[in-house]
């Protein structure tokens, strides 16, 4: 007898389920306690890789959404696919200059990257998606400078 937990549906087409989206966070979140308590920045490498796997392949492919995913009920809820690429490439954007940072000894800019992800990844485990309001913020900006461009001609 199966449970409905330990099924992961990953035929989503336009939205992701909000548990399959925990389990990432939840995967990138525990990634970076093991690299501040272990001090082992190299463990950094591992996200970075699952992001862009996820990225290039979709969600059906991240390691973390199979790890952690199960954690979760299962959600109704969904996030936009659209919403969940940004969130992405600013979680690689994060993990890539922590990373370079820390390789040519920038500690300073390491750590300050590295916990602008985390506060980011707390506050989405939270209910509060930090890269959704700075994507609508950025569609905002180009929809006006768009609409002042118009008015001009």
């Amino acid at each position: 007898m199966t449970s409905q937990r330990s099924q992961l549906d990953l035929s989503c087409v336009d939205d992701v389920p909000l548990h399959l989206v925990r389990g990432n966070q939840t995967g990138i979140l525990l990634s970076i306690i093991a690299t501040v308590l272990l001090q082992q920045v190299w463990i950094l490498l591992i996200p970075l890789a699952v992001q862009l796997i996820s990225r290039q392949f979709g969600v059906r492919y991240n390691p973390f959404v199979h790890i952690f995913a199960s954690m979760y009920p299962v959600s109704t809820k969904t996030e936009s696919r659209e919403l969940l690429r940004f969130n992405n490439l600013l979680a690689i954007l994060f993990l890539t200059v922590t990373l370079a940072a820390y390789a040519v000894g920038w500690t300073i800019l390491a750590y300050i990257a590295l916990a602008m992800l985390t506060v980011a990844v707390v506050l989405a485990l939270c209910g509060f998606c930090l890269g959704c309001f700075m994507y609508f913020q950025w569609k905002q900006f180009i929809a006006l400078r768009k609409i002042k461009k118009q008015r001009q001609l």
